[in-house]
């Protein structure tokens, strides 16, 4: 097999370590796990903090590329905004609390993190769905869509930052739907809000 494609192999056998595991793992224990001597580890990723960047920047590429997809299914801003929560919450399924809490702390700079950074991926998909929306006349136009998007990206921020301790966070999945529930219902006009309410009624 080729080197390409045996690293490729490692980082999904260590992504699937940290996911059951967290990022705490020594190169010890991962080339042990792997059945691979620790020279081999260090030949394909010349530290631990390579290799967890290396791992979580593919995934991060992974996510962002499914929720892209997800936002072509809505047939209008509503639906699209449902269809990447919906997304979103199995990203955070497979993720689980431990590798979010673990990547928080010591992978504080990567961008999947930093939701409240007006460039990054997340603020953009909500700046971007408020133009939508507004453009199809489903959401009012009268708020500051900079705040709007910083309101909802904050919130987002609580569950990667979450360390057990707040317990609204102990089911993550209910805290995202019901937070894109409320982002929505607070941003939609009267055409807007039937159709909200029809689809969360299917």
């Amino acid at each position: 097999m080729a080197r390409g494609n045996l690293k490729e192999t490692y980082l999904t056998q260590v992504y699937e370590l940290f996911r059951k595991r967290g990022l705490n793992l020594t190169m010890d224990e991962i080339s042990f796990e792997l059945k691979i001597t620790k020279k081999t580890l260090y030949n394909n990723f010349k530290s631990k903090d390579i290799l967890m960047r290396t791992v979580m920047e593919h995934v991060i590429e992974d996510v962002e590329f499914k929720i892209n997809l997800s936002l072509t299914q809505g047939k209008n801003a509503i639906e699209a905004l449902f269809y990447s929560s919906s997304m979103m919450n199995k990203t955070l399924e497979e993720l689980g609390p431990q590798l979010l809490n673990d990547s928080s702390l010591l992978l504080p700079d990567l961008k999947v993190l930093d939701h409240t950074n007006r460039t990054s991926f997340y603020s953009r998909i909500i700046s971007d769905n408020l133009e939508r929306g507004i453009s199809e006349g489903l959401y009012r136009d009268n708020f500051n869509k900079d705040l709007i998007t910083l309101f909802f990206t904050s919130a987002m921020a609580k569950i990667y930052t979450w360390n057990g301790s707040y317990v609204y966070l102990k089911d993550p999945f209910v805290f995202h739907s019901e937070l894109v529930r409320y982002h929505l219902e607070s941003i939609v006009n009267d055409m807007g809000r039937e159709i909200l309410h029809s689809f969360m009624q299917k």
